[in-house]
């Protein structure tokens, strides 16, 4: 783990060089935004990983500590066939006007778990969906609450798996007061926790909002 954290953190630094070099020719203001951005997003970033290798061994000790108690009563179960590799979050991911007011209110997600051979599959799982503002330095900004999707038959009506869609489909409101500029880009992070193995995933997708409503 402390080798995998080395690595990110290595990358980060690098990053962060390369974002102060490419942003030379700009004015002053434009480098502060971008840097402010880049910055966010390579800390996001690097707090994922982290908390997601804290969690990656918590889950496999957990895990093994269940299959030694069930082999030891002899009710270990067989492996399931299929299992989460990775959340892929789809670009039809997108803004969407739900009410009467004019202006993009929800974000309708598009995701789907996808297995170790890249291909995806319907399984269950907890989801949680965050929509965050990173325009601002510091920590980001929450522009919606947190979607949360648990219950085994609400997760069946978000799946579409007819003909050529295989993904599930969540709509993830904005606060009604939330800060939105023009053409603002919301950055979309997910995490799916799978039902079968208890493993957590994340996925993050930047989308821009067409026609938001103005701020209050």
């Amino acid at each position: 783990m402390t080798f995998s954290v080395s690595i990110k953190a290595c990358l980060f630094a690098t990053l962060a060089a390369h974002a102060m070099l490419v942003v030379g020719c700009q004015t002053d203001g434009e480098k502060f935004r971008d840097l402010t951005k880049q910055i966010n997003t390579l800390t996001i970033e690097k707090i994922d990983l982290e908390n997601r290798l804290v969690r990656r061994d918590a889950d496999i000790a957990a895990l093994e500590g269940r299959m030694q108690n069930l082999r030891g009563q002899g009710l270990a179960p067989p492996a399931p066939a299929f299992v989460v590799d990775h959340i892929e979050i789809l670009k039809i991911t997108t803004g969407a006007d739900l009410d009467d007011t004019p202006g993009d209110d929800h974000v309708t997600v598009y995701f789907r778990p996808l297995d170790q051979d890249g291909d995806p599959f319907k399984t269950g799982g907890a989801v949680k969906i965050k929509l965050l503002d990173n325009r601002k330095f510091g920590t980001p900004t929450l522009l919606g609450p947190v979607a949360v999707f648990n219950q085994p038959e609400r997760l069946r009506k978000m799946w579409y798996g007819k003909f050529i869609t295989s993904f599930f489909k969540a709509d993830v409101p904005f606060f009604p007061n939330a800060d939105l500029g023009p053409d603002q880009e919301v950055d979309i992070h997910l995490t799916f926790e799978e039902f079968a193995t208890g493993r957590t995933f994340t996925a993050r997708h930047a989308v821009r909002i067409n026609h938001p409503r103005p701020s209050k």
